[in-house]
């Protein structure tokens, strides 16, 4: 079955939004719960390290490639449904579905995260968030693939949500389902305010170009890109990676750029923010494999 199941030496540059990365040992794109498990028991067979992909917007992969498995969650993960005010939705689905759909039916409470590029599935690994809003504030469950193989459902208390971090994070796990709650609107133009936030993305961030969202986690009581501007690093170029001239806290590929020229100049405004400013900055985005 793991036969059938299983791609070997697969180029992840069009997997990812950053489009840069070397060749994956195994890829695959499971079908079912069963698929999925069978992968779990492979992997722990073989001892293989796992990363599993949604639209590949917090990652990126090594030049030099990834010595274990990928799993995409792709179609057969991207269904949802809406009942009264209660949203399930399979890890795979585009986080921006979702968001219009629950506009559509006049909910409220995630209008705020549209625009961001990532599943329900990634968003919820690392509680997504943007103007105030975080996953957590509507997840109600979370189903999961754990460690041993089982499949789990988490209420939202049990989820250790933290500022881009959670329990899925923590131990590794793999979701597979999330359930939300929203509120029913009360008057808003929730499609004004969706637009709004859209528009405001276009304006402030480099969605013209690739790149992988923010690349550093907020510090405590201050912000990554101020931080990164008053240290004098937009602009800042390593290869045909570049510290975005639009909003600071992105790196983008201006064409041609390699992981490790990403690495290296995140590596560099890292270095220069503490020089600076005495912080050091934590990266939001996932490295995958050898730097």
């Amino acid at each position: 079955m793991i036969t059938s199941l299983v791609r070997k030496n697969i180029s992840i540059k069009p997997w990812t939004t950053f489009k840069v990365g070397g060749i994956v040992k195994y890829f695959a794109e499971p079908q079912s719960i069963d698929e999925i498990k069978a992968l779990h028991s492979w992997t722990l067979l073989q001892k293989l390290p796992v990363f599993i992909l949604g639209k590949g917007s917090n990652v990126v992969v090594s030049d030099r490639g990834f010595p274990g498995l990928i799993i995409h969650l792709g179609k057969s993960f991207s269904q949802w449904q809406i009942s009264g005010n209660k949203i399930k939705a399979q890890a795979g689905c585009l986080l921006n579905k979702v968001v219009a759909e629950a506009i559509k039916t006049d909910l409220s409470g995630i209008e705020l995260l549209a625009g961001i590029p990532g599943t329900v599935g990634g968003g919820t690994y690392i509680n997504a968030g943007a103007y105030g809003q975080e996953l957590k504030q509507i997840i109600t469950s979370v189903t999961s693939l754990n460690s041993r193989g089982q499949v789990i459902k988490r209420q939202n208390h049990e989820c250790n949500f933290a500022y881009r971090n959670s329990i899925f994070t923590q131990n590794h796990e793999w979701i597979l389902e999330v359930e939300m709650a929203l509120t029913l609107n009360s008057g808003r133009d929730l499609r004004k305010i969706m637009q709004k936030n859209l528009k405001k993305r276009k304006d402030q961030q480099p969605i013209e170009l690739p790149n992988a969202g923010s690349m550093f986690k907020r510090p405590k009581n201050n912000f990554a890109g101020a931080l990164i501007e008053k240290a004098g690093l937009k602009g800042l170029q390593m290869g045909k990676a570049q510290v975005s001239h639009k909003h600071a806290n992105f790196i983008v590929n201006l064409g041609g750029a390699t992981a490790q020229d990403i690495w290296d100049l995140s590596e560099k405004v890292i270095a220069k923010v503490k020089t600076h400013s005495s912080i050091v900055l934590e990266r939001e985005v996932i490295f995958l494999g050898e730097f």
